[in-house]
């Protein structure tokens, strides 16, 4: 999906939502959010989302929307919350008729993809960086400790972000 598929797919499903007179939430992560807030990439498979309960009638607004701009049936992915820690840190994007969508901090997703610590996600993390502007792996560490328990990281992750840093200082 490019950005405007993204959008224009949001927007239907805000508007299924009105006209099943209902409202509802939705927390835009991953390659979605790499893609509508931070702008650093064109398209992502799918929106990746958490879904503010009740999700039932959202999930069958969206398979309406799928169906309308003949999306795949997953193009709303909430497969991401198995990865949400607490309540992440949030804030409105946009507003539409039936549907708030809210977007994670950048700082949050940071922590969110260094976790994840998956080879397609070496471009995410290093424009992250170039974002929050970290200078180091020691500080890009302690911002995925803020939202990722201590106990959860593992060498892995700390190889994956150096691995990042070194990705950067090589362009």
């Amino acid at each position: 999906m490019n950005i405007d598929e993204m959008r224009d797919a949001m927007e239907a499903l805000g508007r299924e939502m009105a006209a099943q007179h209902q409202h509802a939430d939705i927390i835009v992560a991953d390659g979605a959010w790499m893609a509508l807030v931070l702008g650093s990439r064109g398209v992502t498979k799918d929106i990746d989302a958490y879904i503010a309960p009740p999700s039932e009638p959202i999930r069958v607004a969206a398979k309406a929307v799928a169906q309308q701009l003949n999306l795949p049936s997953d193009w709303l992915n909430d497969g991401m919350k198995g990865f949400f820690y607490g309540t992440p840190p949030q804030e409105l994007w946009r507003e539409f008729a039936g549907l708030s969508v809210y977007a994670v901090s950048a700082d949050y997703m940071l922590a969110l993809k260094v976790y994840a610590a998956r080879v397609e996600d070496v471009a995410d993390v290093r424009a992250l960086i170039q974002h929050l502007g970290i200078q180091s792996v020691t500080d890009a560490l302690d911002v995925v400790e803020r939202y990722i328990p201590r106990h959860l990281l593992t060498a892995k992750h700390e190889y994956f972000a150096e691995s990042c840093f070194e990705e950067l200082s090589s362009d």
